[in-house]
C-alpha cells in the first residue's frame, strides 16, 4: 500500500499506457563541471592557435588552396570537439544505475528489426535515466527529449507538484525486464511491457523520509521521432 501511494504521489500516471544532443541537463557535480569547462577551454584555445599557425604558414608559402583545406579540416575538428564537450555537459547523469533487458521475439504483427530493437532499447533506457534525473532534481527540462504527449505532461505535473512541496524522489538500482508485445505494420508504434524493480527514496529538503524496494509493471507506447524513439504513454498496471 505504501509503495502504491508513493508511486501515485510521485507519478500520477493514470492516463499514461532516443541521436545524441536531445537529452536533458546533467546533474554533474560542480567539480566535474569545472573540469569539463577547463577541458573545453583548452581544446578551443589549442585549436584556435593551430588554425592561426596554419593560416600564417599557408600565406607564407602562397598556398591558398592548401590553406583553405587545412583551415576547413581544423575548423571541423574544433566543432567536433565542442560538440563532444557539450554532449558530456548536457547528458543527464543519474545517481541510479539503469539496466534494461528487452525481448522482441514475441512482437507482431511485424517483426522488430535489429536496428529498431537497438534504438528502442537505447532510448527507453535514456528515458528512465532522464525520468530519474527530473524527479531527483526537479528538473523539468530533462523530460523534453525522451517524452512526449501525455507521458511528458503527466511527469511534468508530478515534478512541478513535488517541487512545490519541497520533495524529491530518487530511483536507485533500476532493473527493467521489457518485452515488445506489438509492433505496428507501418513501424510507427511499438508497445512494451516493462516489469521493473528499483529502490525508491522520497526526500524532504535532502533528507530521506521514505525508502523501499518497489516492483512495478508498466505498459509503454513508443513512437519514432526524427532520429530516436520517444515515450508517448507510460501507464502503471497491476499485472499484464
Amino acid at each position: 500500500m505504501i509503495a502504491l501511494a508513493t508511486f501515485q504521489l510521485t507519478f500520477q500516471l493514470t492516463t499514461i499506457p532516443t541521436s545524441l544532443l536531445w537529452m536533458a541537463m546533467s546533474s554533474i557535480n560542480t567539480i566535474a563541471m569545472e573540469m569539463i569547462g577547463l577541458i573545453l577551454l583548452a581544446i578551443t584555445t589549442i585549436s584556435v592557435t593551430t588554425v592561426a599557425m596554419t593560416v600564417s604558414c599557408a600565406r607564407g608559402r602562397r598556398l591558398s588552396s592548401a590553406r583553405s583545406s587545412s583551415t576547413s579540416r581544423i575548423t571541423s575538428f574544433v566543432m567536433l570537439g565542442l560538440a563532444a564537450s557539450l554532449f558530456l555537459i548536457y547528458t543527464p547523469q543519474s545517481n541510479a544505475a539503469v539496466s534494461v533487458d528487452m525481448n522482441v521475439s514475441h512482437a507482431g504483427p511485424r517483426a522488430v528489426e535489429s536496428l529498431t530493437e537497438r534504438g528502442v532499447l537505447r532510448d527507453y533506457r535514456i528515458a528512465w535515466i532522464s525520468l530519474a534525473h527530473a524527479l531527483e532534481f526537479n528538473a523539468l527540462d530533462a523530460l523534453s527529449g525522451p517524452f512526449v504527449a501525455t507521458a511528458k505532461q503527466s511527469l511534468m505535473d508530478s515534478v512541478a507538484s513535488q517541487g512545490r512541496s519541497g520533495l524529491s524522489t530518487r530511483y536507485l538500482n533500476q532493473n527493467h525486464k521489457v518485452e515488445a508485445v506489438y509492433y505496428a505494420p507501418e513501424g510507427d508504434v511499438i508497445e512494451l511491457h516493462d516489469a521493473a524493480d528499483y529502490q525508491l527514496q522520497v526526500l524532504d529538503g535532502g533528507k530521506v523520509i521514505h525508502d523501499e524496494h518497489v516492483v512495478m509493471h508498466y505498459v509503454v507506447l513508443m513512437t519514432p521521432a526524427a532520429d530516436h524513439w520517444v515515450v508517448r504513454q507510460l501507464q502503471a498496471v497491476s499485472q499484464f
